[in-house]
């Protein structure tokens, strides 16, 4: 772990083998001896996170992880952004991975509780109704009956707890997020092959993209808006890395050229549980007024129809989203998936 530990002190890039390493020391020693752990993160975000360190991180806590049999849908996919921006959105990503289900993907939802926003996907899911520490049979039968279910971070990655206190510490003092966020994704147990994933610096577009090559992914979208947020709006362009297998191609992408109007970031922002749940009840019925919420929306849900292989483009996604709202589709996911979590 020294060894690690003065790489980062002297701004040098850590091996994998020695990330995974200093990790899995750090799980063993944070509860008692935070104070290295957060020199590490810190040290980490200054000079900036590289795959390799992804890579080691991503595997120390796979070793610790509580698996799940693995599934055989081609299409599972899972949409969700890093956090750590700072920007205070509605849930959008989490409200998209709903539309994508009733649009036919089938969507592993992996999420946690709220580290720097007020409401993360979990808080939203447990405000709607839905049971978010189900056992992972009901949440595997939901992902096949529903095409979605929720895999609560805490149940399958318990080394996390003891980060948590840390982790909102450093949300708070720094406004930033640390390795945990950009690994997040990658760290599903159903270890989904295809991904959606919004990142809060455009630095991580491409270290995020070239780990999910060095995990030979199959179909991965590694995205940033021009404003800041860790998903794709019709605020402003965003910057797209798309990863299929083992080539990367890059490109902007703008809300005119899917037909979308212009909105403001101020009409993206969301609050605490009872504002998000409202919004999201409003975009899955049907009953949304505000274009650009809705608009945003089917934005990132047709990126995890894209990237599940379900649309053939993003246009085509933004079809397939469309009618999954007007149609019912992604309400009733969402009825299904609160239904399946509390069956006995």
């Amino acid at each position: 772990m020294t060894s690690a530990i003065d790489d980062l002190l002297l701004a040098k890039d850590v091996s994998i083998t020695k990330s995974e390493r200093l990790f899995r020391c750090l799980f063993a020693q944070t509860k008692n001896n935070p104070e290295i752990a957060e020199t590490v993160l810190l040290l980490l975000r200054k000079k900036g996170e590289s795959p390799n360190e992804l890579g080691g991180f991503i595997r120390a806590v796979r070793k610790l992880e509580k698996t799940i049999p693995q599934t055989r849908f081609p299409d599972l996919v899972d949409g969700c952004g890093t956090g750590g921006d700072g920007a205070n959105t509605f849930n959008i990503s989490t409200i998209a991975s709903f539309v994508a289900a009733g649009a036919g993907a089938h969507v592993a939802k992996h999420g946690n509780r709220s580290i720097s926003s007020q409401c993360g996907s979990a808080d939203l899911l447990e405000a709607l109704g839905v049971k978010i520490d189900a056992s992972r049979n009901r949440m595997l039968k939901a992902l096949k009956e529903a095409r979605i279910g929720y895999f609560h971070a805490p149940l399958y990655h318990p080394a996390f707890r003891a980060f948590q206190p840390l982790r909102q510490k450093l949300a708070q003092r720094y406004k930033t997020g640390t390795i945990f966020n950009i690994a997040g994704p990658f760290l599903n147990p159903l270890r989904p092959a295809r991904q959606a994933i919004g990142v809060f610096n455009q630095d991580l577009t491409g270290v995020v993209a070239e780990t999910a090559k060095k995990l030979k992914m199959k179909r991965v979208l590694v995205f940033r808006n021009s404003d800041g947020i860790d998903e794709l709006t019709t605020t402003n362009r965003s910057i797209l890395v798309e990863v299929n297998k083992k080539t990367l191609r890059t490109k902007i992408i703008a809300p005119a050229q899917f037909g979308f109007k212009k909105g403001k970031q101020s009409e993206l922002k969301g609050g605490k549980r009872k504002l998000n749940r409202k919004i999201a009840l409003n975009i899955l019925t049907n009953q949304e007024t505000n274009a650009t919420r809705k608009n945003t929306v089917l934005l990132n849900a047709a990126a995890i129809l894209y990237a599940s292989g379900r649309a053939k483009t993003l246009n085509h996604g933004i079809e397939l989203a469309k009618n999954s709202i007007k149609s019912g589709a992604a309400y009733e996911a969402l009825k299904k998936l609160i239904r399946i979590s509390h069956d006995a």
